[in-house]
């Protein structure tokens, strides 16, 4: 794989105002949305806390190369409304569809000028470029029938940096992924619970 890790300290730093009410929001629409719909999988959700921290340390050094992010499985938006409040061109996608209509509620209800569809983050047109061959996770690996990126009106190679967070055995496929897609200089973030996040850059 042309991916090279990037080492980057993060130190706790509070959110801003506006960042805190964005997520007080999510979470309170989260827990509504869990009571209503107990049929639907649970959210697994990253730490927007330190989303806010290691995005302002990705700025400080110098590591993104671009203003064009994507969320990897959004849920509800949290990261994707995050990013939008610090000035970035923000998409998000999501397989489960109640889970983006409460997402576009709430970019919405904060006027964010951001973007969530519901589908895969796995091309259509992947084709013979990535397989996978048994189960790993809960993730649908199989190329869809419909695009996301074509809803989303922008090309995965398109994204300057793309955050994800994956099942435990899913690691190495999420940056194999990446490197099939992404474009040279593109940044991967990858959220693991309980571990320091993972970060890598394409380089060819």
């Amino acid at each position: 794989m042309a991916l090279v890790p990037i080492e980057i300290p993060i130190a706790p730093e509070p959110p801003s105002a506006r960042e805190a009410a964005w997520i007080a929001a999510v979470q309170a629409r989260a827990a509504r949305f869990q009571a209503q719909h107990p049929e639907v999988r649970t959210l697994l959700a990253s730490d927007p806390q330190a989303f806010c921290a290691g995005l302002r340390a990705l700025r400080r050094h110098g590591h993104l190369n671009g203003l064009k992010f994507c969320d990897w499985g959004c849920g509800l938006g949290t990261l994707v409304g995050l990013a939008a409040l610090q000035g970035f061109q923000s998409y998000g996608i999501e397989r489960e569809p109640l889970f983006v209509t409460e997402a576009q509620a709430l970019l919405r209800q904060f006027s964010l000028p951001a973007q969530i569809v519901a589908g895969s983050f796995i091309p259509k047109d992947l084709g013979n470029r990535f397989r996978v061959v048994g189960t790993y996770g809960a993730t649908d690996w199989q190329p869809p029938e419909e695009d996301a990126y074509q809803a989303l009106g922008i090309a995965c190679k398109e994204m300057d940096w793309i955050y994800a967070y994956p099942w435990p055995r899913e690691v190495d496929l999420y940056a194999q992924l990446f490197d099939t897609l992404a474009r040279p200089g593109a940044l991967l973030w990858l959220y693991r619970q309980g571990a320091a996040p993972l970060f890598y850059e394409k380089t060819a």
